[in-house]
């Protein structure tokens, strides 16, 4: 065992010289033929930070609540002028403040129709308050100038199961999810009713309709509830060229889910993505918590890849792995607002192997709360956002010798650091048919951070006319602009044109260090800019395209080479291309 273990030391002393040197001359091929020296060539981590992104959808886009029409008020028949209400039946909210709300019909020649209307404000202010009732203006004579007015507080009955039943769906537990804040005999809240349904409708695999109706006691409301199973299956299969130049542009992809496999609304995913010379695979399970919308989550992930180009000679390659748990709680489920809270922990080891020695063996731990959610408003013609704020602290434990000390001599990243990220997207109408989309991204960092962690600006969901792995750094912040128009075209699906407008600036390392310009680009924090044009096509039956085209405003500051990017790609428009089928 000895014998063998020096065997090994000794061949990795061996093994880093000759590294050394491979290095240094691919690094003097570059001024000729314009490829990043060696030292920034993406490893498992960054390579794996990429891939994530590009495979995280944007939000759905949803349309903005519409108002209902307000019912024609009868101004026919006698009128009567009240000077007195008199409200019966209110327990929830003080009769003297139902009065007080009636106070402008007070004194004034009304008919019936308009009395009626009179009483129902009362039933928005119950609704703004949270809960159902129903008013009524009981048969009277009001000619003294005084109307009683009856108000019937909601109180919950039960949850009545309709036909058919679920093959698939625990009817039971759905149920339990829909009646988790609802007593029966007691008034209940529109809040509480809404979240129950929707949370059993974010239920991998279940749909929930309820409709109140008369209860079988007089004040009282039921709940029938239909349940219905969703597809057991669903995903999809995707192409794309979101890649890195150095394992392959060219992306396919599949998606696939497996629903409500317990009948508890649990969720098995799988993801794979090839690429030339990149495998990605990535597993999960997540599983319901009790009925009041805990859910908990288990996922691993795999990558390995191979560098290719005029790094083919240097057998670069290397993996990364991860595995991660998660728990999250919705504090707040409407259709108006949602927040949810989230806790995460997760390790990922990366290795990077070059001329067939190790160059890196690193492992991140981290632990990241997280808080997110979605608002939808009437302002300006109607929109929504969507919104994420993470606070992250990570370790990074360093295995290989060579590369801790060239760490303590540089940049220091071995060891604890903390990361804030936000993102911000609205979608706004404008005077029908336009709209536009915003999106604010960023994240700060307390230190110089592995590359697993860092932001990049560039790429298909970032400044555009730039690769995937440009950019990349501690902090950063990113901002898009769309202004997007439905285009009326004669031929199947939907299509829709826009404009956009990206910018963002990058700070590559929170404490630069004596060396750390290797692409002698003489900027530690630049800005990147780009505009361009898209077009989004959408079928009947699932099959999306993407099209954009993106043309760079000024050069590439974080490069060292005028005219190039970091990656060695010429500074240029650039088209991206997306293709997928949802099943």
């Amino acid at each position: 065992m000895r014998s063998a273990l020096t065997h090994r030391l000794s061949a990795t002393r061996l093994a880093h010289p000759c590294l050394a040197a491979a290095l240094t001359l691919t690094a003097a091929a570059v001024q000729a033929q314009a490829i990043p020296p060696a030292a920034n060539v993406p490893g498992a981590g960054q390579l794996q930070r990429q891939i994530e992104q590009t495979l995280q959808p944007p939000p759905p886009a949803v349309a903005p609540p519409s108002r209902p029409a307000e019912a024609a008020v009868d101004l026919g028949g006698p009128l009567l002028t009240i000077q007195h209400f008199s409200i019966e039946g209110a327990g929830l909210i003080p009769a003297d403040d139902l009065a007080r709300q009636l106070d402008p019909y007070r004194g004034k020649p009304l008919s019936l129709g308009e009395l009626q209307a009179a009483a129902q404000t009362l039933v928005a202010t119950y609704r703004d308050r949270g809960w159902f009732a129903r008013v009524l203006i009981p048969p009277q004579d009001a000619s003294a100038g005084t109307l009683r007015v009856r108000v019937i507080e909601g109180r919950f009955g039960r949850v009545i199961p309709a036909e058919p039943v679920p093959q698939r769906a625990d009817g039971a537990f759905v149920e339990a999810v829909v009646a988790r804040r609802l007593r029966p005999g007691e008034p209940y809240s529109q809040a509480d009713l809404e979240r129950g349904l929707l949370l059993a409708n974010d239920l991998p695999g279940v749909r929930a309709d309820g409709v109140l109706q008369a209860g079988t006691q007089t004040g009282t409301s039921d709940l029938a509830l239909h349940i219905q199973d969703e597809p057991l299956f669903s995903g999809q299969v995707g192409l794309g060229n979101a890649g890195s130049r150095f394992t392959g542009r060219a992306q396919a992809n599949a998606q696939l889910a497996l629903n409500n496999l317990s009948g508890r609304g649990d969720q098995v995913t799988f993801t794979a993505l090839a690429a030339q010379r990149l495998d990605y695979l990535s597993a999960g399970y997540s599983v319901p918590l009790g009925s009041d919308g805990w859910r908990a989550s288990l996922a691993h992930s795999e990558l390995h890849y191979r560098l290719g180009g005029d790094f083919s000679a240097l057998d670069a390659r290397g993996s990364a792995r991860t595995t991660s748990l998660g728990l999250a709680y919705p504090l707040k489920r409407s259709g108006d607002a949602s927040v949810w809270i989230g806790l995460s922990a997760e390790q990922g080891r990366y290795n990077d192997d070059t001329l067939g020695a190790t160059l890196r063996q690193r492992r991140v731990d981290s632990a990241t709360l997280a808080l997110w959610g979605n608002a939808r408003d009437g302002w300006g013609g109607g929109g929504i956002s969507d919104w994420r704020v993470a606070l992250g602290q990570s370790r990074l434990t360093l295995g290989e010798p060579v590369d801790r000390m060239q760490d303590a001599a540089g940049p220091r990243a071995a060891g604890i650091a903390t990361r804030l990220s936000y993102e911000l997207r609205r979608e706004q109408n404008l005077d029908a048919p336009w709209y536009w989309r915003m999106r604010l991204a960023g994240q700060f960092a307390s230190r110089n951070l592995d590359a697993s962690q860092k932001m990049a600006l560039g790429g298909p969901s970032g400044v555009r006319a730039f690769p995937g792995d440009d950019g990349l750094g501690d902090s950063a912040h990113l901002m898009q602009l769309e202004l997007h128009r439905p285009l009326a075209w004669n031929a199947p699906g939907v299509f829709d044109g826009f404009v956009f407008l990206d910018g963002g600036v990058v700070r590559q390392h929170r404490h630069p260090w004596a060396g750390w310009d290797t692409r002698n680009s003489g900027h530690n924090t630049y800005g990147l800019a780009a505009a361009g044009v898209g077009l989004n096509w959408t079928s009947p039956t699932g099959l999306a395209a993407s099209l954009t085209l993106a043309v760079p405003l000024g050069n590439n500051p974080g490069s060292g080479v005028s005219g190039r990017n970091q990656d060695g790609s010429r500074t240029a428009a650039w088209v991206w291309l997306s293709l997928r089928q949802r099943f």
